[in-house]
């Protein structure tokens, strides 16, 4: 087995422990892809298949039948030389399309990839609800001003007031 056939299996594992609309949508345009892959696959065999027994027989018409070289060329020759040619020509365009396919496949597992990831990201911290701690100038006394952040339990929050300060009222 390949590493392509192992990550692409592993993926697919992924994929099924995931209940996600856009990974089910991802996953049927995969289901796709690789039916298409195979498709192609299995053309360009039969292109390559063809290719080669044209050739073959283009070899061994070239040694048994004896008006080969003459200007006459037989009717066999003709065929077999017609199906090498467009064999070829197939086996060319289907390996293009066949990349094509691949380029799609690994595509659609590189986005099926990243929505796992960021199904599996933890969630950002919440934004700090408090202003940062800002130092604050009256008159000419600077007095600092502490924003106070404590982890959320569960509790309800409490508000304490505290009394004035003497030293702040004997300071003016």
């Amino acid at each position: 087995m390949s590493e392509r056939e192992k990550q692409t299996r592993f993926l697919k594992e992924l994929i099924r422990t995931e209940h996600c609309e856009e990974l089910e949508a991802l996953q049927g345009q995969i289901i796709k892809a690789e039916r298409d892959e195979r498709c192609i696959r299995s053309a360009l065999w039969l292109m390559l298949v063809l290719a080669l027994l044209s050739a073959a027989g283009l070899g061994y018409s070239a040694v048994f039948v004896r008006e080969f070289f003459e200007n006459a060329t037989p009717a066999i020759v003709k065929v077999f030389s017609a199906l090498v040619l467009a064999s070829m020509i197939c086996l060319v365009g289907f390996l293009g399309f066949w990349f094509w396919t691949r380029q799609i496949c690994n595509r659609l597992y590189e986005d099926c990839r990243n929505l796992i990831i960021s199904l599996h990201r933890p969630p950002s911290p919440p934004d700090n609800p408090f202003p940062p701690a800002a130092s604050v100038a009256l008159s000419r006394d600077p007095y600092q001003v502490y924003t106070i952040v404590t982890p959320q339990t569960g509790h309800e929050a409490q508000i304490i007031a505290l009394p004035q300060s003497t030293f702040a009222s004997h300071a003016s």
